[in-house]
């Protein structure tokens, strides 16, 4: 089997737990494979606000994959607002996936299916630009079939039904916040202060920049090298402090800006 295999479902279903046993499986059978960590709210790759590929090695047998790691910054914690930015990143990491030889691509999706959010319609867009070998359906109860009975009908690509898993934890708000701050965290653990006068770069989508606002360092293709959080501003002359993991602005081609802050003292992500 070769191409993309998609993992849908809604919240604590047992989504990420099957698509990490898929990607561990297939590697384990000899396929070059990579997992695309597609929640930007509840990664297991990397830090929230990105969507992260990472390509194995045929016979490993460990999850994350040490290999190549590509990541799209998409400014939020939730595709809600995003889903544009969504859909070209995953379009983006997939293609980098196929160029750096991988045969098969495990896309774990976000877990909005609801249809009054747009949802399914941004599933649906994934499956039509994505154009998946399999997509695995999640479900406990009929949530994903508006978008699972056109598709079987249509025969556009192979579906393959399972039941939620009765074991998965159900996470409520507040503990899905607190592992976002974590991630947080952990990923600005070992952060420096770096300053910078933002006119070196192009500023996507507009430099408006914010204290405590969430950046991410671009390289020329467009994938995030490492995020930062503003930390002085100064606008009379276009320059500012960042948080950073990066140690240098060398191989930097853009700055790109979402609409998610973070307060430093406990890494709690919140939107003005």
């Amino acid at each position: 089997m070769h191409g993309v295999l998609m993992v849908l479902g809604a919240p604590d279903v047992g989504k990420s737990t099957f698509a990490r046993y898929l990607y561990l499986r297939l590697v384990s059978e000899g396929k070059r494979a990579a997992f695309l960590d597609g929640d930007p709210g509840q990664s297991v790759l990397g830090p929230p606000t990105t969507i992260i590929l990472a390509v194995g090695q045929p016979g490993e047998g460990q999850f994350p994959p040490d290999g190549e790691v590509r990541r799209w910054f998409i400014g939020s914690v939730t595709p809600s607002g995003h889903m544009l930015q969504l859909l070209v990143g995953a379009s983006r990491l997939v293609q980098a996936a196929f160029t750096l030889g991988v045969e098969i691509v495990i896309y774990d999706t976000s877990g909005l299916v609801d249809p009054a959010k747009g949802g399914l319609a941004l599933k649906q867009a994934k499956i039509d630009l994505l154009r998946p070998a399999a997509v695995y359906a999640i479900q406990s109860g009929d949530e994903l079939e508006a978008l699972l009975i056109p598709l079987r009908r249509s025969q556009r690509t192979g579906i393959i039904d399972l039941e939620a898993a009765p074991e998965a934890r159900q996470r409520n708000t507040p503990t899905r916040q607190a592992y976002r701050s974590e991630q947080f965290a952990s990923y600005f653990q070992n952060a420096r202060q770096l300053s910078l006068s933002w006119t070196r770069w192009p500023v996507f989508p507009a430099p408006h920049f914010a204290l405590e606002g969430l950046i991410s360092f671009d390289d020329a293709e467009g994938f995030s090298r490492e995020l930062g959080v503003v930390t002085e501003l100064d606008r009379k002359t276009h320059t500012m402090t960042v948080l950073t993991p990066l140690r240098s602005l060398e191989g930097i081609g853009s700055i790109k800006l979402g609409d998610t802050n973070l307060d430093r003292s406990g890494f709690r992500d919140y939107r003005v």
